[in-house]
């Protein structure tokens, strides 16, 4: 009988990733490793206007990249993992989980061994989702 493949399936959101798999004693899913990212620091708040002379408003400041630049530097950080895990052959598939916006981040930044290993994808975000809720998402995923 072939052996079962082991799927890694990667469950992130803005601010923090999990690692789950099937667990080898149960029919359940556990999270094998997890990660967060600080708070970004306060800058201004976008949109900061002041008054001319004149009684206009105007703003004279750009908008605050930090948010956008904090996750793509987030995106890339997961997609690192993802590549390492996937050149030492951690696992024999990959799915990812995440919001739209990040999933493609993701996807862009994978490295040619984890895409071919990425078989599905789901635009949802299931980071706070207990272990035991995760087999209605995640069976789903796992047939091809």
């Amino acid at each position: 009988m072939p052996k079962p493949y082991k799927i890694q399936f990667v469950i992130a959101d803005g601010a923090r990733a999990r690692w789950v798999t099937r667990s080898d004693h149960a029919d359940d899913f556990v999270t094998d490793s997890e990660i967060k990212v600080e708070p970004r620091a306060a800058g201004h708040p976008e949109g900061v206007v002041f008054e001319g002379v004149a009684g206009r408003r105007f703003g004279v400041q750009e908008r605050d990249d930090a948010a956008r630049l904090h996750h793509e530097r987030f995106a890339q950080d997961i997609a690192d993992l993802i590549n390492s895990q996937a050149a030492a052959q951690a696992f024999d598939r990959l799915a990812v989980v995440a919001p739209a916006r990040l999933l493609n981040a993701i996807r862009e930044r994978l490295s040619a061994a984890a895409s071919e290993r990425l078989v599905k994808t789901l635009a949802k975000d299931l980071t706070k989702t207990p272990d035991h809720e995760l087999g209605a998402w995640l069976r789903r995923l796992e047939l091809n």
